[in-house]
């Protein structure tokens, strides 16, 4: 039979392991030992320049007596696959160099105590399926992933992929070995976060949007407003970094003991548009973390109050923080937050209305409008309509998000202000809340000397087309040039 040898590369020692580093004298020097944080009768590793439909390298159980630290090249021989509920399969693997399985070329030669024991690591409850894979079936899949491997590191190339922010399966608890596997450390600090607050996570941030670092914050005083009862009580939340923005996402009401979610405020701050922060302690008790954020014509300064003792991970995240300063890293690099243009808008909807032709004749008149709106090169990525019902106005009206501002048009023509423009290079935060207490986009307008709040409420049933040029806005203010030597 012929033999299928690659190069694997480990990643997870199953049992205690040393790490050594050479010496001048060419000698190896232990550094210290290795424990694993579950021991398991093998080890983990992964095939390089593979890339699986999940957008992970293929996963390589190493079988052996002795363990490997990480990084070490094993060179080693496939003997097929273990796969489970259809995801990608872990290749079955033995180190060449291991004469106690010179003999082993298929998982078929392993003692029956050995295939029962990787059973009970990848089938950890009756109703898993668990599927013993051959190397003559093995070999495609291994093609197949080198082959996107290759694909991916083609200039232009962007694979399908699924959200990297959390386990593609979130709404599961882990019940095995094989679910721990593929998880990162952002997806542990999703699992961290209060189950609520996965929820919002789950429902808002965008898939091509990976959580960098996350500081729950309780319910507590501040320090900084005061009112004259006293030190007015901040909501629970979570200070959220990601790698397109700044997320400080507070509880509009206190979850209770009903458990009733009712919503949350965010405030965000693209990266592209952060230029200082600082974080320092305020009285006995608290830290106060101040962002500064650009606009074309000033600055805004977001601040977060938390507890003393969340100090030192408070300090531990503005060590990420800083890699976007623009001192640290060319703003032009970040810019990778854009949606791509939208062949067509969708309809506009009125969640409330059962009266499909008026929805036709809004569609139409808002279109016309739209097209003489819209400059030479000006895209509109999203749209939300305000239905005539809202606010008891009488008439509609339509929220419109360009790639370079917010439009508001009315559908009557007697309002003076039946138009109304905001640049969103004069905006350098957003706050968003879509909630049956309270829904809105609230931004400011930055000029020379003054800044304009701007507050948009939006009846919660159509959250959804809000939420969208919400994130409309946010995506196109982290690629706006502010100054011409920004272009």
């Amino acid at each position: 039979m012929e033999e299928t040898i690659f190069d694997i590369e480990m990643s997870q020692p199953g049992r205690p392991t040393g790490q050594y580093y050479s010496t001048e004298q060419n000698q190896l020097r232990l550094a210290r030992i290795l424990y694993p944080e579950i021991v398991l009768p093998f080890d983990i590793g992964f095939l390089p320049n593979t890339i699986t439909s999940q957008g992970d390298p293929l996963q390589v159980i190493l079988l052996g007596n002795a363990s490997h630290p990480p990084k070490t090249q094993v060179p080693a021989r496939i003997l097929g696959g273990v796969q489970t509920n259809g995801t990608p399969p872990f290749l079955l693997a033995v180190s060449v160099a291991d004469d106690n399985f010179k003999a082993v070329t298929s998982y078929t030669d392993l003692s029956d105590p050995q295939r029962t024991e990787l059973s009970r690591y990848f089938q950890p409850s009756k109703d898993g399926a668990i599927t013993w894979l051959d190397t003559k079936t093995i070999k495609p899949i291994i093609k197949e992933s080198a082959r996107n491997f290759r694909l991916i590191n083609k200039a232009g190339f962007q694979p399908a992929s699924q959200p990297t922010w959390k386990p593609v399966d979130s709404h599961h608890h882990i019940t095995g070995y094989d679910e721990t596997e593929h998880y990162t450390p952002a997806e542990y600090t999703f699992f961290q976060l209060p189950y609520h607050i996965q929820h919002y996570v789950s429902e808002h941030l965008a898939d091509d949007e990976r959580i960098l670092y996350a500081l729950y914050r309780p319910p507590m005083r501040s320090l900084k407003h005061k009112s004259w009862l006293g030190r007015e009580k901040i909501n629970a939340g979570v200070l959220i970094l990601t790698t397109q923005r700044l997320i400080q996402l507070v509880e509009l009401v206190p979850l209770g003991d009903s458990g009733v979610r009712y919503g949350f405020n965010a405030k965000i701050g693209p990266l592209e548009r952060l230029i200082s922060f600082k974080c320092d302690q305020i009285g006995e008790e608290v830290m106060l973390l101040q962002t500064s954020w650009e606009a074309s014509k000033g600055v805004e300064i977001l601040e977060w109050e938390a507890p003393l003792y969340s100090r030192s991970a408070l300090l531990e995240m503005t060590e990420i923080l800083a890699k976007f300063l623009p001192q640290n890293i060319n703003p032009k690099t970040l810019r990778r937050a854009v949606i791509s243009h939208p062949t067509d808008l969708p309809a506009l909807v009125d969640p409330a209305s059962n009266n499909p032709q008026l929805e036709n004749s809004l569609n139409q008149h808002f279109s016309e409008i739209l097209h003489t709106l819209l400059k030479p090169d000006e895209i509109a990525f999203a749209w939300a309509l305000w239905p005539s019902w809202y606010e008891n106005t009488g008439f509609a009206r339509v929220l419109i998000v360009t790639d370079n501002r917010a439009l508001v048009i009315s559908e009557s023509e007697l309002k003076n202000d039946s138009k109304q423009e905001y640049p969103l290079t004069q905006i350098a935060t957003l706050e968003y809340a879509g909630s049956i207490i309270h829904s809105h986009i609230c931004f400011n307008i930055i000029e020379k000397e003054t800044s304009r709040s701007i507050q948009l409420n939006f009846p919660y049933p159509a959250e959804g087309a809000f939420h969208k040029c919400f994130e409309a806005m946010r995506r196109c203010m982290a690629v706006l040039p502010l100054c011409d030597n920004d272009k």
